[in-house]
């Protein structure tokens, strides 16, 4: 089999997009995440409304860290298309349903930070209310999130099962992202049913994300491995 141009091109683009994809993830998730942590309601209330243009550039940035999983599974599906294509079309379909799921999920976030704001206006809701209505777009959004993994997670499973098949990637990292894809698979889908579990579990997630940042430092510094690429009789 032999490495196009074209593959070579796109196996790059997709480890610029895998890093792209978790700096704007990082970023837009740690300002909500910081403003909740060890605070009260109404204090993270009160930093979401006097921040409101940081907030919602957090947002965004959410929201393009999904947009770019989309354009990486055309490039993943480019590189991987000739070593089996309807395997690598499954995967593609698998994590556009990912990134259209994901961003979907944001219109709850933006919804939650329209309550934070209206929590400044006196008498327009109780606390309690208040606290209820942050607390029912909170969950919409994480199983919104969750759901997506499921769908990112299968994706990915495929992709490294034909990056195992092709040996453009070592064995051991292929091997590796396997394992540790399904795994996130499958602790969504357990998050999706024990959504008070979702903060323990997501500790064992870790794994799949250092997966795929040493699969874009290698798709960046090695390309593919074209002395492995199996030769078709």
């Amino acid at each position: 089999m032999t490495i196009t141009p074209e593959q070579r091109t796109y196996a790059r683009l997709a480890g610029i997009l895998i890093l792209v994809h978790v700096v704007l993830e990082l970023s837009g998730d740690s300002v909500t995440i910081i403003a909740r942590t060890g605070e009260s309601f109404a204090e993270t209330a009160r930093f979401a409304a006097e921040h409101a243009v940081l907030w919602r550039i957090a947002l965004l940035s959410v929201g393009l860290s999904w947009i770019v999983i989309g354009i990486m599974a055309f490039a993943l599906y480019v590189v991987l298309e000739p070593v089996n294509k309807r395997l690598a079309q499954l995967a593609l379909v698998l994590r556009l349903g990912a990134s259209f799921v994901g961003a979907a999920s944001l219109m709850f976030r933006v919804a939650q930070a329209r309550l934070y704001v209206a929590s400044q206006t006196e008498g327009l809701f109780t606390a309690e209310q208040l606290r209820t209505l942050v607390s029912v777009s909170q969950r919409a959004a994480s199983a919104g999130i969750t759901t997506a993994w499921i769908f990112l997670g299968a994706g990915w499973v495929l992709f490294y099962l034909l990056f195992l098949r092709s040996r453009y990637l070592p064995r051991a990292l292929a091997g590796s992202g396997i394992v540790t894809t399904a795994l996130l698979a499958a602790l969504a889908a357990v998050m999706l049913v024990f959504p008070e579990r979702t903060n323990e579990l997501k500790l064992f997630l870790v794994p799949a994300l250092l997966t795929e940042i040493a699969t874009a430092l290698w798709l960046l510094v090695k390309g593919l491995h074209p002395s492995a690429a199996p030769r078709v009789p």
